[in-house]
């Protein structure tokens, strides 16, 4: 019964920074003072933060009350500059998703789109993130819409991603986030023929331990959003605000 009734919020961020003020996606950017806000609210609320794969964990044996799971995608400079060092004056821990063909470069996806080219992480500052007692999770090789890719490219951005940033890194790549939060039931499929344990999407609600592991929801944190939106999506009903998925 614990296992049916085990809930586990996950949130998703991308930057910890200022939004630059021509940028188009100002939601996609959260400040440092209000990620330090955040953090300071979950301890406050008695929350803990955790990473994807004690989250999991604690979700299937049914002790996840009482966590957070906190999520990076891109695997931003930013995230270990910005966020990192706040997160362990909270004694938080995250997983950043990483996409393995582009550290040390930049957002080469959405750079013209969103009309900044952001620093990634590189092998050295991923090794740094680790050392902190963070977790490196798999965001595909080169952030592509999969579903729009034929079939034996998507399923090589799907594995060997996580193949690519095991040997790097030399740790268990566990997690995937899909690019663009896009997936289709093909998708899900070769994520799990990939070996994944978990994937997470951007579709809204909190994780339930009966939701396929392949099909998670995350909160989406966002810039704009004040300190009263959060504490609803982290300690309210948010529940309701499920979308069943394809």
């Amino acid at each position: 019964m614990l296992w049916t009734m085990s809930r586990l919020p996950i949130l998703c961020y991308h930057n910890v920074a200022e939004a630059p003020k021509e940028a188009p996606f100002k939601l996609l950017y959260v400040s440092p003072e209000k990620f330090e806000r955040q953090l300071w609210t979950l301890g406050r609320l008695g929350l803990r933060g955790v990473c994807m794969s004690e989250g999991m964990a604690r979700l299937h044996n049914g002790t996840s009350r009482g966590c957070v799971v906190l999520t990076f995608d891109d695997g931003y400079a930013d995230t270990l500059t910005t966020a990192a060092p706040l997160m362990k004056q909270y004694g938080v821990r995250a997983t950043c998703y990483v996409v393995s063909g582009a550290i040390g470069t930049y957002n080469r996806w959405d750079a013209d789109y969103v009309r900044e080219r952001k620093p990634l992480m590189s092998r050295e500052q991923l090794d740094q993130w680790l050392a902190t007692g963070m977790e490196v999770g798999s965001h595909s090789v080169s952030h592509p819409r999969l579903h729009e890719l034929p079939q034996d490219l998507a399923q090589h951005e799907i594995a060997e991603s996580r193949a690519a940033l095991r040997n790097l890194l030399g740790v268990p790549i566990g997690h995937f986030a899909y690019p663009f939060g896009a997936f289709t039931a093909d998708t899900v499929a070769w994520v799990r023929r990939a070996g994944y344990a978990s994937a997470v999407t951007v579709l809204p609600g909190i994780a339930r331990a009966s939701d396929d592991r392949l099909r998670l929801p995350r909160i989406l944190v966002k810039g704009e959003h004040g300190l009263w939106k959060f504490l609803l999506h982290v300690a309210g009903p948010y529940e309701r605000l499920r979308r069943r998925t394809p």
